[in-house]
């Protein structure tokens, strides 16, 4: 860059000579006080300002300094006496002007010094500040120095320029997470505005380039900070890294980031790091949208390529210590590898980018993709543009092969961006250029394993296969896509075209074992992938269904089918799998010797496991392969070839010998591996590592084969497959395929007749088995696994070919014992097969007894197993019987069958303990010679059974057995089996004499059923264990005698467990109660009356009516005797019995029975149940009671009692009389304040009272302690009395003290206020004094009020709004206020007080200024300035401040009052801001002064300004809130005064208040300092948008402000230059033109489209700025009865039509404010344009957008009306119901029933209702006003309303639908000569009552819904007509009912309390009368 020329040498002007520079030694102090650097600095000698900045030279890597460092101690000293450094300023003119190099550049180095120094230090940064303005201020000449320095040629001025650039930026960095805010980071924007201005920026890119370097002329920074000495790179590094996330910088990154990047290799580890967090920090704020668009600009392909590079450095950066390595990889994955974050973006998984409506067919991309093969090729690269991910597609192509690195780091990287963008993987591999030729080298390998990961990648999500929704919405509710990705894409990502089947198969045919093994292990990735995706289209498959047609199929069966065809295509044939597999299991000699051989047998295991890996994956993904190749599966377990070598082993067992050479035991049959053609042999039990690994394979192979036939023998065996699978189950100490192993049997067996009756059973038969362990093992247990299973083998196979003979077999052993309908007590059919077959051996002499002894021990175990599925023993004792037989048959016959007797006897005796019997003598010994297997005590050990048997009475009895067997056996037990031992223990409960015949041990016992009970997860299974626990006779006589009395406890938690809303458990309780209450009628004498009571109550829960009758009469009759032993429990006893009986004339008619047995509360219950009981509500109306009764009732003196007798008097009549004839004699009753109540009852009563309640009344609100519902019933009596004109009452209120003032009577005061008659206005006023004295007391104490005191002044100030024409005192009043004012700001209740009363006092000006100078020197004003303050607590400060100070203008509006209001104020448009604004006005009318002076300390952002100018004010507003004000202007706000108040303190904080703004601007133009700089932030600022939009006002002044303004705006632009001026000025001119008179109030469509207009000028970048300029340029005028941009916006067509499309409807949505702007749509059919648009579109975003804008429409009385009576909106909107409704349906169906719609549809049609409505809230008034005064018939929109209403109910209803539906109705109920209320309400009522939206109202608690639904029918009701006109007449009987129901919900409560009271009040005399 070249240099500035020289001037011109003037005559007698020699050139300047530099002057010698004497640099002191490093530390030496040379000024010792700030005056002697002033002085020294003020010579402007170079030597004075490099002497100095040595003296405070600071690395950067020191900073910051302390603030009592020396060093800040000087500078601070120095700026005491020169706050601006003037003196280095002015050298720096100095050496600027004239061209004193080295004294420009020392100033600018200690200047830079200083403000680096300084910086850091928040005590020194308003001075900073002001130097850093001072250098960017445009009124001086240092900015255009510090250009002249950038831009020089000489390498030290740039090198000076950036040094102070930097520092200056640094002093107020922007930063992303400040974006928003309003003042961070405004200056170092505007030092990068200065070099933008000056033309520096241009040269940034090359001097970048500028570093040190050594004397070799080689980058070296060594090891210390390079901010310490820095560079120019490093200086401007320093300067533009904060500046990353800003429009600014980010306008000029194309030419300054790419030499950013390319120098990052040459930089030091700390610059990297520090690039790279900043660029971090710039792509991480709190605006997703920002973040994405800052991502688009920061990063591109060349950057990531420059970044990826530096993956191989391995320098170690000292600050983090990481590697460079880690800290990009690092970066790298955050920028590219999490969606929504940096550069990558959420895609569709394998889906293209832009998917067109499904019903149309496939999109252009989709068709394109498939003609490409969904990877796309160069000259046609169809497959990039279909991509979210641009640009990380390029840069994966781009890395290609080079993924494939030495240390996997970039591997890794890719592999994370290939998951986070699945899209990428298809479009990848033609360029990736990978080595995939089968060789044996690491790169190969390397490369194969990085293939193998990209394959295993998980498939993308499952919202990718969803239809897309809403951002926003919940994308799980999504049906599935109709149609799948393409084929092409998603077999790239399982099986990749580079490789291909010829690759696969030289690899698996490859010599070397590791390239077999390492091609094998990529392709069985490929298949599990492919299983994976296959298993997710099936389930897809599956719940997509298609319309139903017979030409058509479902898409994703045909994309399964066709995955399937492309995958065979891709992978060799089978028989290539298949040689490899056989290569791989014939490599190995059978008995390796040598360490070859042992490596060559670990080298074929490996071989051989991934060879049945792949196959078996082949059979699961490819079925078709294995059916074509008619391979048996089953020669994988068992070799063909061990035919000699099982019979060997068979002919070794019978002479003792089967241990091999290595003392193990080899499975008999499965030994041999003679290849393929003979099996692989995979059942040895004997094997570990791959050879398990193997054997899980052909288990999990075996479970998926189809067709499969376990009941055929293996090749070469005389056994079947399942014998090989016990086998191996038996022998394997594999836990995993120990348990495949038995999945396998499941699945085989548990389908079939064998089991499928109870599929648990197979566990006994499994269970029983003896298996070998670490305990147990060798040859004799492998003798007797033979024997049992080769015996097993066969009569499997037996069964299973003549099931039903054998089921029939079973069913005739014990005839009836078995029954269909209960399957689960079923015996498997091989139990009769075992029958058979054994006793068919023995008497044939065809087994041993050796053999038939472990059969018999085996079939111990399984009848002791079998116990638990009996409901008796005579099955199994059968069984045993049959043995027995068989054994003496056999003994007749000459056999000598030693032993085998004993095994049947131990049967026997295992089944005789269970009944509780005794053992024999004989098999109590153990006997050496008796037949046992070997792992007897293994077996005893795992079977819960044989446990319990074994288990001793003593263990029994002891706490810990039940705990020990419940943690054993039952708290991980599988349900079925948890209810087979709860059924094995209920076999031995009933037990005499057993194991459980103690005390303790049945207790035990029935610990350990509850415990099976509670450890059930099921409710099926649940249910069924209590069925069997409380049918069992003998619990059941537990629980209902006195012989469970020792059990009570357990009986208790077990009778616990049922629950009455469970049907089974209640039908269990009622049964039990019905029989307790059978035995309490039965103990005719009363013996046991006590007994059977207290064994009723555990079952109180299960009473029913009939039952409960039954008891309270046998109750009644002997309440003698219950008297004498009543207790808490029987008393709770006898009160359930009372309530179950729903009778409460039964038990009014036996009150003093029931009060002697304690039970009034029980009554007083039943009667309320009752009284909220439609249908029994009326037992209680005829009710008479007997005075005597009545005072046993008063006797009592409970609660209950009291609380009775007020029901009978509200329910009765009579029984009213009763009790006012009983208290009219027994006057002592008045004084309980319980009776208060009644006695506002009786005064209803027709006759005349003369009871003096007077005294009690008052006495009641005098009580602090009364409760509410007494103290309701005072204050309604005193009412009453009151309005009786009783004196006493009136005296009885006026002898009041203060004493006796409490919240009771501050709510008597709100009563009688609201009353409003004359008479009681002294008792209001007396009570009012009471109130205030009251608030002064309370207000003034010490400590913190209570609730009850902070409720009284609620009431209190209620009381005060509601007497407006009361006439506070004064006197009292200003107390009050000052308390507040001095002890309770902060309660808020206390300060709405203060606030009422301020607002209705006449107070002094003395106290008002007291007042106010306390209130603003309170804590309270501290806390409401934080903008953490609650809106209430701030709103309820400047109410009250607001009220005094309008109060006196006189006092308040002084400069002190006025001052502190700046900090409140916020400029928003909420009441309290308003409220504030108009105290500021009030100033100014009264001062005649202007608080311009003061509001220019303002700031948005709570901080008090600088005060230099009202701009900075100004532009601290916050643009993005500045134009939401736009979109939703205030159009009612006026100039002058606060407005009306707001419900909710918060409502305004959105918006700022336009009058504020408009003020500022007029203060900022007046001031006359506005530059053009200052003008394009005023622009950014929206300030001009929103005074433009001013201009549709209502308030005639808001408008003439605004236009003052703008003209103001208009001649001052146009004398100030600036880039946007010229477009800004013909802007300005088409508004001006539009308005015609001063007064002219435009529409809000015009001057919020010129807002936009100016906004996007602002922003160029914006999508809006084309086009807005577009339409403006190309009108000389604008129309403003036209509406701008539409027909272009609303059917553009190129990339951002649905964008453009969008703005249009929100433009509309937001624009249509008012009746102009309702007339500029109508002329251009903008309702018609929409409602094409939106019948047209399935966009769920823009449908509900459309809605919105029609919702703006309506708003409108006019265009409601306009569209209702000449458009037929309601139809239309009736016809948008049907085809929404219509959708849902279909989408139902398709997804099957249960699904609900989506959520853009409900929300729909819920916005369709809420249009109705206002349709009806506009036309309702006009329509009313026709019928009554016009005397006119209804409208015909009515009638459209009808067929809404119509279609409406034809569909499902749900809570919000109803809401809408009758908050419609009840609107339109006021219309008179309506029939739609007498024709609908009864439907709806219906509707309300429907069980569904029953249970969703009741589980609504929080949103009162149902009251609101009620209490909406109700109010209907009250508004029907009297007269029913003809064609409804037939309607009457059910609008009647409908009403009475509807009456009757309000009355129990259900639409509030408030509306209940009132209806009883008004329903009770009816009822007396009737």
């Amino acid at each position: 860059m070249m240099g500035l020329k020289r001037k011109r040498d003037l005559p007698g002007q020699t050139e300047p000579t530099a002057p010698i520079i004497t640099r002191p030694k490093a530390g030496t102090k040379a000024f010792a006080s700030g005056k002697a650097v002033k002085d020294a600095l003020d010579t402007a000698s170079p030597q004075a300002f490099v002497s100095f900045r040595q003296q405070i030279v600071t690395p950067n890597s020191s900073l910051p300094l302390a603030i009592n460092n020396p060093t800040v101690v000087i500078l601070q000293h120095y700026l005491d006496v020169s706050p601006t450094c003037d003196e280095i300023f002015r050298a720096w003119q100095i050496g600027d002007q004239t061209k004193t190099e080295v004294q420009a550049q020392a100033a600018v180095e200690l200047l830079s010094e200083i403000i680096n120094i300084l910086t850091p230090i928040p005590f020194f940064r308003s001075s900073v500040v002001g130097l850093v303005n001072k250098l960017v201020s445009p009124s001086e000449l240092y900015n255009e120095y510090l250009n002249r320095l950038c831009q020089s040629g000489r390498r030290d001025d740039v090198y000076h320029g950036y040094l102070l650039t930097a520092a200056a930026i640094a002093v107020d960095p922007p930063s992303s997470t400040s974006l928003g805010s309003s003042s961070s980071g405004r200056l170092g924007l505007k030092v990068w505005s200065v070099l933008v201005e000056g033309g520096s920026v241009r040269g940034l890119g090359k001097q970048m380039g500028m570093r040190r370097r050594n004397k070799e002329g080689m980058v070296g920074y060594g090891e210390n900070d390079p901010l310490d000495k820095p560079d120019i790179r490093h200086l401007i590094l320093r300067a533009i890294l904060p500046l990353l996330s800003t429009s600014a910088f980010q306008a000029h990154a194309r030419s300054i980031l790419p030499p950013l990047y390319s120098g990052l290799a040459s930089d030091p580890p700390i610059t990297v790091y520090r690039v790279l967090t900043a660029l971090w920090n710039a792509i991480s704020g709190p605006s997703p949208g920002l973040n994405r668009k800052t991502s688009l600009v920061l990063f591109h392909e060349k950057s990531l390529e420059h970044l990826w590079q530096l993956l191989a450095r391995q320098d170690l950066e000292a600050t983090t210590n990481k590697t460079i390595s880690d800290i990009v990889k690092a970066f790298l994955e955050g920028i590219t590898t999490v969606p929504g974050q940096g550069i990558c973006f959420t895609d569709e998984g394998w889906y293209p980018r832009r998917v067109v409506d499904e019903s149309s067919g496939a999109g252009q991309e989709e068709e394109n993709q498939a003609a490409n093969g969904g990877v796309g090729d160069d000259r046609n690269d169809n497959w990039r543009k279909g991509l979210h991910n641009r640009i990380l597609g390029n840069v994966v192509r781009k890395v290609g092969h080079k993924a494939v690195d030495d240390d996997g780091v970039v591997g890794d990287w890719m592999a994370k961006v290939f998951e986070a963008c699945p899209e990428l993987i298809s479009g990848y591999w033609a360029h990736s250029a990978l080595a995939v030729d089968p060789r044996l080298n690491a790169r190969w390998v390397a490369t194969m394993a990085y293939i193998g990961r990209i394959i295993s990648l998980s498939p993308p999500s499952i919202s990718t296969f969803r239809q897309p929704v809403p951002a926003g919405a919940d994308s799980s509710s999504a049906p599935y896509r109709s149609r799948p990705p393409a084929i092409t894409v998603v077999i790239e990502s399982i099986l990749p075209s580079p490789l291909t089947k010829s690759h696969i198969m030289k690899g698996l045919q490859h010599t070397d074992g590791l390239v077999q093994h390492v091609t094998a292990i990529t392709l069985a990735r490929g298949l599990q992938k492919l299983s994976v995706v296959q298993e997710l289209f099936l389930k897809i498959e599956k719940e997509v269904d298609d319309e139903p047609s017979t030409s058509r199929e479902n898409p994703w069966i045909k994309a399964r089918r066709e995955l399937e065809m492309e995958a065979r295509r891709r992978i060799p044939e089978l028989s290539v799998i298949i040689a490899f597999a056989q290569k791989a299991a014939t490599m190995a000699p059978a008995e390796p010797e040598t360490e070859a051989e042992i490596a060559l047998t670990s080298k074929s295991a490996m071989l051989t496991e991934i060879a049945l890996r792949i196959f078996g994956l082949c059979n699961k993904t490819m079925p078709s392969i294995a059916a074509e190749m008619k391979f048996d599966a089953g020669r994988l377990l068992v070799s063909a070839s061990s035919a000699s070598a099982e019979r060997r082993a068979r002919r070794e067992a019978r002479e003792g010998s089967v241990i091999s050479d290595s003392g193990s035991v080899a499975s008999v049959g499965t030994m041999g591996t003679a290849g393929m053609g003979g099996g692989f042999g995979q059942a040895r039990g004997d094997v570990e590592g791959f050879e398990a690994l193997s054997q899980l394979h052909v288990l999990q192979l075996l479970g998926e084969v189809r067709d499969w036939n376990w009941m055929n023998k293996a090749a070469g065996s005389q056994y079947t497959y399942l014998y090989h699978i016990l086998l191996l189950n038996l022998s394997t100490r594999q836990a995993v395929t120990r348990a495949k192993t038995v999945s396998l049997l499941e699945h085989l067996l548990i389908p079939t007749l064998l089991f499928e009756h109870d599929p648990s059973e197979l566990s006994i038969w499994l269970e029983a088995l003896p298996r070998a362990s670490d305990n147990v093992s060798g040859p004799m247990l492998l003798a007797q696994q033979i024997h049992l299973l080769s015996f097993l083998d066969d009569c499997f196979r037996r069964t299973s070919k003549t099931p039903y003979r054998y089921i029939e077999d079973s069913f005739a052993l014990v005839p009836e014992f078995f029954d269909y309908s209960r399957p689960a007590e079923m015996i498997t059919p091989v139990m009769m097969t075992i029958l058979e077959q054994l006793n068919a051996k023995i008497m044939g002499q065809l087994i041993s007894t050796e053999a038939a002894g472990v059969v018999l021990v085996y079939m111990r175990r399984i009848l002791l197993g079998l116990v638990g599925k009996q409901k008796d023993l005579k099955f199994l004792l059968a069984i045993t019987n049959k043995f027995d037989e068989m054994l003496t048959k056999a003994k007749e016959a000459g056999q000598a069958r030693t032993g085998l007797q004993d095994v049947v006897q131990g049967m026997k005796d295992d089944l005789n303990l269970v009944q509780g019997g005794n053992v024999t003598r004989k098999t109590k010994d153990i006997d050496p010679e008796a037949h046992r297997l070997r792992e007897e005590a293994d077996w005893s050990a795992r079977s819960f059974e044989q446990t319990c048997l074994t288990t001793t009475a003593e263990q029994w009895a002891e706490s810990d057995t039940p705990v020990q067997l419940n943690t054993t056996f039952i708290a991980h037990a599988y349900d079925a089996t948890i209810i087979r031992r709860a059924n094995f223990i209920l076999q031995l409960l009933p037990s005499k004499k057993g194991i459980l015949s103690a005390v303790q041990s049945k207790s035990g016992a029935l610990k350990l059923l509850d415990s099976c009970l509670t450890g059930l997860k099921q409710d099926q299974y649940r249910s069924q264990l209590k069925l069997a626990i409380f049918e069992n006779d003998y619990v059941k006589k537990l629980f209902l005698s006195d012989k469970g009395n020792k059990f009570r406890n357990e009986l208790h938690d077990l009778s616990s467990r049922l629950r009455e809303s469970v049907p089974v458990d209640a039908v269990l309780g009622e049964a039990y109660v019905s029989d307790l209450v059978e035995a309490l009628k039965a103990d005719k004498k009363g013996d046991k009356i006590e007994h059977n009571l207290l064994l009723i109550n555990p079952w109180n829960r299960f009473l029913q009516p009939e039952p409960a009758s039954k008891a309270l009469k046998t109750i009644i009759k002997r309440s003698d005797i219950i008297s004498t032993i009543i207790n808490d429990t029987i008393s709770d006893t006898i009160s359930a019995i009372v309530v179950a009986t729903k009778d409460p004339a039964y038990a009014m008619s036996h009150l003093k029975d029931l009060i002697k047995l304690q039970s009034t509360s029980a009554v007083l219950l039943s009667a309320q149940t009752a009284a909220v009981d439609r249908e029994r509500k009326t037992s209680l109306t005829g009710i008479s009671i007997k005075k005597g009764t009545v005072r046993e009732l008063l006797v009592v003196r409970s609660d209950a009692a009291y609380e009775l007798i007020a029901l009978l008097s509200t329910s009765s009549k009579e029984a009213a009389k009763s009790v006012l004839s009983v208290l009219s004699k027994d006057t002592a009753e008045l004084d309980d304040h319980r009776i208060i109540p009644t006695l506002e009852v009786l005064l209803d009563l027709p006759a005349d009272m003369d009871l003096d309640v007077t005294k009690l009344a008052v006495s009641v609100l005098l009580s602090p302690k009364s409760p509410t519902n007494q103290v309701e019933s005072a204050i309604s009596i005193i009412q009453k009395l009151f309005s009786q004109g009783e004196e006493k009452i009136l005296a009885a209120i006026n002898n009041l003290k203060l004493v006796d003032y409490n919240h009771s009577f501050a709510r008597l005061t709100i009563k009688l206020a609201e009353q409003g008659i004359e008479a009681h206005q002294s008792a209001v006023n007396h009570l009012l004094d009471l109130g205030l004295q009251y608030a002064v007391r309370i207000c003034s104490k010490i400590g913190d009020l209570t609730q009850d005191e902070e409720a009284t002044l609620v009431h209190l100030r209620y009381a005060i709004d509601t007497t407006e024409d009361v006439k506070l005192n004064a006197q009292l009043s200003e107390p009050v206020i000052m308390a507040i004012i001095q002890d309770r700001l902060a309660v808020e209740e206390s300060v709405r007080l203060a606030y009422t009363l301020a607002r209705r006092v006449e107070m002094k000006a003395s106290f008002i200024r007291q007042q106010l100078q306390a209130l603003l020197a309170s804590s309270a004003y501290n806390r409401c300035v934080d903008s953490a303050c609650p809106a209430s607590v701030r709103l309820n400060y400047i109410r009250l401040l607001h009220a005094l100070f309008s109060a006196s203008t006189y006092v308040s509006c002084q400069p002190n009052f006025i001052e502190p209001l700046v900090l409140l104020y916020r400029g928003t448009l909420s009441e309290s801001d308003r409220l504030i604004l108009n105290m500021f006005q009030l100033f100014e009318n009264y001062r005649k002064l202007s608080v311009s002076s003061i509001l220019k300390y303002w700031s948005s952002n709570g901080i008090v300004g600088s005060g230099n100018r009202s701009f900075d004010a100004l532009t601290s507003l916050d643009s993005q809130k500045v134009f939401a004000t736009c979109q939703a202007y205030p159009l009612r706000r006026t100039s002058k005064g606060s407005g009306k108040a707001d419900q909710q303190p918060e409502v305004g904080e959105s918006s700022y208040d336009p009058v504020f703004v408009m003020s500022l601007l007029t203060y900022t133009m007046s001031e006359g300092t506005i530059t053009g700089l200052d003008w394009v932030e005023i622009l950014r600022s929206n300030v001009l948008g929103l005074t433009i939009c001013s201009l549709s006002s209502r308030d005639r002044d808001v408008r003439a402000v605004a236009g003052y303004a703008l003209a103001k705006v208009y001649s001052l632009v146009l004398k100030k230059p600036f880039y946007e001026r010229n477009q800004l000025l013909y802007t300005l001119r088409l508004l001006r033109h539009t308005i015609e008179t001063p007064t002219t109030r435009l529409p809000v469509l015009t001057t919020l489209f010129f807002a936009h207009a100016l906004r996007s000028l602002a922003n160029p970048s914006h999508f809006l700025y084309p086009l807005t300029s577009r339409f403006l340029l190309q009108r000389p005028v604008f129309d403003p009865a036209d509406t701008p941009m539409l027909y272009g916006m609303l059917y553009a067509s190129g990339d951002g039509w649905k964008r453009e499309r969008g703005w249009m409807i929100r433009f509309l949505k937001e624009g249509v404010r008012s009746e102009a702007d309702w007339r500029v749509i109508r002329r251009r059919k903008v309702w018609s344009l929409l409602a094409t648009l939106f019948s047209s579109s399935l966009d769920p975003m823009f449908r509900r957008t459309v809605l919105q804008s029609m919702e703006s429409m309506i708003s409108l009385p006019t265009a409601a009306r306009s569209l209702v009576l000449r458009d037929s909106l309601i139809l239309w909107l009736s016809n948008q119901w049907v085809d929404i409704t219509r959708r849902q349906k279909n989408a139902n169906q398709k997804l099957g029933s249960g699904n609900k719609p989506q959520t853009w549809e409900k929300e729909e049609t819920l916005m369709i209702l809420y249009l109705i409505e206002k349709i009806c809230m506009n036309m309702i008034p006009n329509e009313i006003e026709r019928i009554k005064i016009e005397d006119k018939q209804i409208g015909n929109w009515l009638a459209h309303l009808d067929i809404f209403f119509q279609r409406v109910l034809e569909d499902d209803m749900d809570v919000e639908k109803l809401e809408y539906l009758l908050r419609i109705l009840y609107r339109i109920s006021f219309i008179p000569k309506n029939q739609i209320v007498n024709k609908f309400l009864s439907p709806l009522t219906e509707q309300s009552h429907s069980s569904r939206l029953t249970k969703l109202l009741d589980h609504d608690s929080n949103n009162n819904l149902k009251e609101r639904i009620i209490s909406y029918l109700f109010h209907t009701g009250l508004n029907l007509p009297n007269t029913i006109s003809i064609p409804y007449i037939n309607l009457a009987t059910n609008l009647k009912e409908s009403i009475d129901e509807i009456r009757w919900k309000v009355e129990i409560g259900e639409a509030g309390t408030e509306l209940s009271e009132w209806v009883k009040k008004q329903q009770r005399p009816i009822d007396w009368e009737q």
